[in-house]
């Protein structure tokens, strides 16, 4: 599928490059339990309904989609440079899923432990960590994609509220569920949150919905890959173009 010297090596440079700009890495993994401090505080004292899920949800997204939204737009110019030498298409956005999901193993992981040590989700822990972490890589996706499409890293830092905002808007948490018909129907169910929020509610202890949530989920993580297939075809598309 790719050359995986390549993708070996860039996965190699890609991680150094991170290394060396370590607020950048602290702020992406430190926004985690900063939001998970303030979902605390909103929750500790009530008891987890739906609209929590929700937050939850939205949240993963959010940091896969902010984490990947500036790093292909950041190397726009080494990109186009490389492929004039060969450089693999597949092997360069490997590099980029790989390190950015090491990223999101660890920021989830900090969100739904500070999470569940303070707050009775009644999610089971193995489902809810899954789930959330099919948010976080389909945001991510989502962000990488964006990143290609907007071009550089500001366009596409502001891009971000306007895919995320509609994850909102077309929800039952605006207005009831029957209001949703014809397009805003179709459009609901591209939404990524809506999927997971699906298997984070179909993954309760002790009533596991086992066929629902593997269905929730399979969405959830193909919408990810449709992203990712997206981004690949432009990134080779643009190769071809220069």
């Amino acid at each position: 599928m790719f050359d995986r010297r390549q993708y070996a090596i860039l996965s190699e440079r890609y991680f150094e490059s991170m290394l060396g700009d370590f607020s950048s890495l602290l702020w992406m993994i430190g926004q985690a339990p900063l939001i998970a401090a303030l979902i605390i505080l909103r929750w500790k004292s009530w008891q987890v309904t739906e609209t929590f899920y929700f937050v939850i949800a939205l949240s993963a997204v959010w940091f896969g989609c902010i984490n990947a939204c500036r790093e292909i737009a950041k190397e726009r110019s080494v990109y186009k440079r490389e492929r004039l030498f060969g450089l693999d298409t597949g092997a360069y956005l490997a590099s980029k899923i790989k390190i950015l999901s090491l990223i999101g193993l660890v920021e989830i992981a900090l969100f739904y432990f500070l999470i569940v040590r303070w707050i009775n989700t009644d999610i089971s822990p193995v489902p809810g960590y899954i789930a959330l972490f099919g948010l976080y890589f389909s945001g991510m996706c989502l962000g990488l994609l964006l990143s290609r499409w907007c071009g550089t890293p500001g366009k596409a830092v502001v891009a971000v509220p306007v895919v995320i905002i509609p994850q909102i808007i077309f929800s039952k948490f605006v207005l009831p569920l029957d209001t949703l018909k014809g397009a805003a129907l179709k459009i609901e169910k591209l939404m990524v949150v809506k999927w997971g929020f699906e298997a984070l509610k179909f993954g309760k202890k002790g009533d596991i919905q086992m066929w629902d949530y593997a269905s929730s989920m399979t969405v959830l993580i193909g919408l990810g890959v449709l992203f990712l297939l997206l981004t690949w075809f432009h990134l080779w598309f643009a190769g071809e173009e220069s």
